[in-house]
């Protein structure tokens, strides 16, 4: 099939998993970094979602590497410099996965000044993590940051989380600083966790990107995922 002057294949790869995915012309891609950017080869396994009760998969229920969002949705046709378009990934389910349930060790932790929803966002990450992908060990990191290594963690399931949504502030407990970059990263290597979700600000997804990178430097197989929160409006992008 001839393919238009318009597409072109590839500008620069931001992982992996992109090669070989058209790019339309003057376009960007920005991807999240992955494990394949540093572990390779990396096997994959079939999603548990597909052997959910709770999901029964149609066509279209998998999202691909092509599967993108535009940066701007409206743009003015007569103005050139409005045509510069930047994707990003679409979130939602892959058919291939890199962790079996039975393998992940999964932390939870809040940062920073308390945000309406805290609770609301860690019970239904532990209930998604528990009922959906099968994951049985997850864990609370209590205190921020500096819970990584100065206290016990708390164990997470959905009887002990269920109604949290009704109550104010943080169970997990939140506070600012204590960030030492080594001790954590020592701690999630010592512990064995495998995917470490962060809720919260701009501070504190600046800290999820250093924790990434020393993840990265020492090649641990393990996933560092920010889940923005803000009561000040002051994270980009959360608002489209």
């Amino acid at each position: 099939m001839q393919v238009t002057s318009r597409i072109r294949t590839l500008v620069t790869l931001p992982n992996a998993n992109m090669e070989g995915v058209p790019i339309p012309y003057n376009q960007r891609i920005l991807c999240p970094p992955h494990l394949e950017d540093y572990i390779n080869p990396l096997p994959t396994h079939v999603n548990p979602l597909l052997h959910s009760p709770y999901f029964h998969p149609t066509a279209g229920f998998w999202l691909s590497c092509s599967d993108m969002v535009a940066q701007n949705v409206a743009i003015d046709l007569m103005d050139p410099s409005s045509h510069t378009q930047t994707y990003f990934p679409r979130a939602g389910p892959r058919y291939d996965v890199i962790f079996v349930p039975d393998d992940v060790s999964a932390a939870i932790v809040t940062c920073g000044g308390l945000c309406p929803g805290l609770n609301t966002v860690v019970r239904e990450l532990v209930d998604a993590l528990w009922y959906q992908y099968g994951v049985k060990r997850i864990h609370g990191i209590c205190g921020g940051y500096r819970g990584f290594y100065s206290r016990d963690t708390m164990p997470l399931d959905p009887r002990i989380v269920d109604g949290w949504h009704r109550i104010g502030g943080s169970r997990l407990g939140t506070s600012r600083g204590g960030f030492d970059l080594e001790k954590i990263v020592d701690s999630i290597e010592h512990r064995g966790f495998n995917q470490i979700y962060i809720i919260g600000g701009d501070g504190t997804m600046r800290g999820a990107v250093a924790i990434y990178e020393e993840v990265k430097r020492r090649g641990l197989k393990a996933s560092v995922v920010g889940i923005p929160k803000t009561v000040d409006n002051d994270v980009g992008i959360i608002d489209r």
